[in-house]
């Protein structure tokens, strides 16, 4: 800006001078010179647009800078929080196996009275429920420096077959029946087990709130532009709309009616919307309120990583969000 105003400045003085010579030449010529303020009224056109501009890009550019120095503590500190947590449920992880390991091996006694055993297996079920808020937590601060995660290519059809398996038990208990459709080439360019805590967690959330002898269906398939689709589909309470807009949050549980005796952590999805952000894929979930949800992951394929996937189609559903990481 203090270039622009030398500059004008420069050619306010010559265009005085060359009025004053001008005058004198027309004196002794006899024609008509032109006026000062006519030279003067020229150069304030010229240079009015390029002051205008670098006021305006002088002020963005202070803008973009005072907005980083201002969300840098914010930064900081979620990154600091993140960090916190991470060596907190680090830190609980070792007791929390040796008491889950004792109570164990008090099970394998035989003359436990009835109801200490049923204790005892109470305990081993809030160890694991505990287990599992851990490794969550210690996932969601690894995600602090997703660059250091290695890549490779996955089957993810085999990481649906033992996420279920390891589910087989949880499913039982509910009667849920869990059918799986699985496509040609489900091969995906990620980490495998980021892509299994995406697949568990979703399976998991799918039989948690379905009602008893609920249906699950699960699909694998391949998609346009080189994607694969990972569908994982419930007829369970559904989701209200309230709560779609803030289902991604660390911590956020919903509606207490849908979320009364599941246990959950209010983590899962967040660390599946994270995880999939990482592996620039996109998640979609649609979900009424008493007939189930519909979640959708796409993840780029082992010969399309790297490229966009293409848009989702507009579809009128009652409740819907839709999250495309691949173009961030």
């Amino acid at each position: 800006m203090a270039i622009s105003f030398s500059l004008l400045y420069t050619d306010v003085s010559r265009a005085i001078v060359q009025g004053i010579q001008a005058g004198i030449d027309a004196q002794t010529s006899g024609a008509v010179a032109p006026s000062i303020t006519q030279e003067l009224q020229q150069i304030k056109v010229q240079n009015l647009t390029s002051i205008i501009t670098i006021i305006i890009l002088t002020t963005i550019l202070f803008g973009y800078i005072i907005a980083r120095i201002s969300l840098a503590p914010t930064r900081n500190a979620l990154t600091s929080q993140k960090q916190f947590i991470g060596n907190i449920a680090h830190e609980l992880r070792t007791p929390l196996s040796v008491l889950k390991t004792n109570t164990e091996v008090a099970l394998l006694e035989n003359h436990v009275d009835p109801d200490i055993k049923r204790t005892l297996e109470s305990n081993v079920e809030e160890l694991d429920r505990i287990s599992e808020i851990i490794n969550n937590l210690l996932s969601l601060s690894t995600l602090v420096r997703p660059e250091h995660v290695e890549m490779n290519a996955v089957d993810l059809s085999a990481i649906v077959t033992e996420a279920i398996d390891k589910l087989e038990e949880l499913a039982r208990r509910g009667s849920h029946q869990i059918t799986v459709r699985k496509g040609p080439e489900t091969s995906v360019w990620g980490n495998a087990a980021a892509l299994t805590q995406i697949v568990s967690n979703l399976v998991k959330n799918a039989i948690q709130y379905s009602p008893r002898s609920g249906n699950i269906r699960i699909t694998v398939e391949p998609a346009p532009n080189n994607h694969v689709d990972l569908i994982v589909q419930d007829a369970g309470v559904g989701i209200a709309r309230k709560d779609l807009f803030r289902i991604f949050e660390p911590f956020y549980r919903g509606d207490p009616s849908r979320t009364r005796g599941t246990g959950g952590s209010g983590l899962g999805l967040a660390i599946v919307s994270e995880l999939v952000k990482m592996h620039r894929g996109k998640i979609t979930i649609r979900s009424s309120v008493g007939r189930g949800t519909t979640v959708s992951v796409s993840l780029p394929g082992v010969a399309g990583r790297g490229k966009v996937g293409a848009e989702a189609s507009a579809k009128n559903v009652p409740n819907e969000i839709a999250v495309d990481f691949s173009r961030r």
